[in-house]
């Protein structure tokens, strides 16, 4: 540490006490602090030292917290107890501790009267009506090319639902679903990320078959109300959707080979 020569520059007592104990310094001494990059240096070091000795040191020899609090429980053997009670005696800071300790321990036990869980609400169950399907072609000879033809129109009150079925180039079906509101005020952002289960006709009937994981496909709804299902093999089945306050079921949608 350099020293400073100059006559009014403070000695190491008079920086010690301004730095520790902050003891007023002379007007003069002062001046000459706030000029001297030497004495400034000075101080800057004894407050280092000084800052590095206190976190060292401070409450070393005090008890822990843990301690503590068992000492305010009755929980520690009677010398650990009378060692602790007569450290409190002389240290302010572990008998604001242990007052504001028991102060808590003091307070009842504030329990909330336990609640039964309210049960969930059922959404509406709503099963769709086919109202539009493609016209048939019909051959000369009367008969008809298919008799379930492709696209379907459903609705579900204000939820008009267009089934599609296609091929993709490997030759497996894929069912597509496009979801549009009839309302207005409704949005189809309201069925993104809706859950959607494709299942084996059969298993209509049985609610405890017609659970996610016995689905034959899932899928859910992009943010264009749009359902892809891929993969589905040929068979008769119910298209569960899980929208926002109510499920809709579309039955008996047959796909066979084309």
């Amino acid at each position: 540490m350099m020293d400073c020569l100059h006559t009014m520059a403070p000695n190491d007592e008079e920086l010690l006490g301004f730095a520790l104990d902050e003891q007023p310094l002379s007007t003069t001494t002062s001046e000459h602090l706030e000029q001297c990059e030497i004495c400034q240096l000075r101080l800057a070091e004894y407050k280092q030292v000084n800052s590095s000795i206190v976190s060292r040191l401070y409450r070393r020899l005090c008890p822990n917290g843990t301690q503590l609090s068992l000492y305010c429980a009755e929980l520690l053997s009677g010398e650990e107890r009378t060692h602790i009670a007569s450290h409190v005696l002389d240290c302010p800071l572990c008998a604001a501790e242990v007052a504001v300790t028991r102060r808590f321990m003091a307070q009842p036990l504030l329990v909330e009267p336990s609640r039964e869980a309210a049960p969930m609400a059922a959404a509406r169950r709503i099963y769709a009506t086919l109202f539009r399907q493609q016209a048939q072609l019909v051959l000369r000879n009367g008969s008809t090319v298919s008799e379930k033809a492709w696209p379907r129109q459903y609705r579900a009150e204000a939820i008009d639902i267009s089934l599609h079925l296609s091929r993709a180039s490997n030759g497996d079906y894929m069912l597509l679903g496009i979801l549009t509101s009839a309302d207005n005020t409704e949005s189809v952002d309201a069925f993104e990320g809706a859950q959607t289960e494709l299942y084996r006709a059969q298993q209509d009937n049985n609610t405890e078959e017609r659970r996610p994981e016995n689905s034959i496909c899932r899928a859910v709804v992009d943010d264009l109300g749009n359902i892809v299902f891929s993969g589905v093999p040929l068979g008769e089945y119910t298209l569960v959707m899980h929208l926002p306050s109510q499920e809709v079921i579309i039955e008996g949608i047959d796909i066979e080979r084309r």
